[in-house]
């Protein structure tokens, strides 16, 4: 029994121990993540979130615009009516052999003979058409067709939509949450005393979420994307550097778009 008690003490120690570690390094982990908590949710969160959200709502307002070559061939059947005068050219000699009547002058009396004519080659002979051709042919096309497909014209425009509703709470609240730890106080007083907190209020981003800040703008008289200098390679990171007086702001880094040739570019 004795022994009994011994080894129940020295276990209880040494799970004292454990869990008092334990608990210290679950501390200091929930601190250093409390610390980090603005970095995630604004360098992780809310790009991720408000990335998909975006591009989902410019997904579902986009115009697949394109140019389709069509070459084909339509056969043509019907029948041609012709009533009409019209003149036609002999392209080579007629000989013409009739009968006729030549009645003598003075009284002469009437003779009956045969007349032999030719008409020349080049001889222009006006002539009525009245008839009907019939016409069997087929007749090739070679012509381009410009295509405009709005995306929430088609089938696409349902799912699109019910992604954008899905992530759309999740973007209010990462928006009406504070951003820093200024913000903090502020937030927290209105939450107990239940003035001005709402998570799930709509927002600018939640509103109005495409185009997004600066995304796929371009200065149409130099062609250069706002951001940039001249002479930039595309792809870079162009780090711009305040004058003197000047305070730097937020780096921002927009979510990258993949044109995968069905997108249109988002509307200026």
């Amino acid at each position: 029994m004795h022994k009994f008690r011994v080894w129940w003490n020295s276990f209880k120690t040494v799970a004292l121990l454990i869990s008092f570690i334990v608990n210290m390094v679950l501390l200091v982990v929930l601190l250093i993540v409390m610390m980090q908590i603005f970095q995630i949710k604004n360098g992780i969160l809310e790009p991720l979130i408000d990335g998909l959200h975006r591009n989902f709502v410019g997904l579902d307002q986009a115009v697949i615009e394109r140019t389709i070559e069509v070459e084909d061939e339509i056969p043509v059947q019907f029948d041609l009516a012709l009533n009409q005068n019209t003149n036609v050219v002999l392209t080579s000699d007629v000989p013409i052999a009739a009968s006729a009547s030549f009645t003598l002058p003075g009284g002469g009396g009437v003779i009956n003979g045969r007349v032999d004519i030719v008409l020349p080659r080049g001889l222009i002979l006006p002539v009525e058409l009245n008839m009907t051709v019939p016409v069997d042919t087929t007749i090739p096309i070679n012509l381009p067709v410009a295509v405009s497909i709005p995306l929430k014209e088609t089938q696409l425009h349902t799912p699109f939509d019910n992604l954008r509703s899905l992530l759309e709470p999740y973007v209010r609240v990462l928006d009406n949450l504070p951003s820093d730890w200024g913000d903090v106080p502020d937030f927290t007083v209105d939450a107990i005393q239940g003035e001005g907190v709402n998570l799930v209020s709509p927002t600018e981003g939640s509103e109005n979420p495409w185009p997004g800040p600066d995304a796929g703008t371009v200065d149409t008289e130099s062609g250069v994307e706002p951001g940039t200098e001249s002479g930039t390679e595309p792809g870079t990171d162009a780090v711009a550097t305040p004058t003197e007086g000047e305070t730097a702001g937020p780096e921002v880094t927009p979510t990258p778009i993949q044109d995968m040739g069905i997108i249109a570019p988002p509307p200026q």
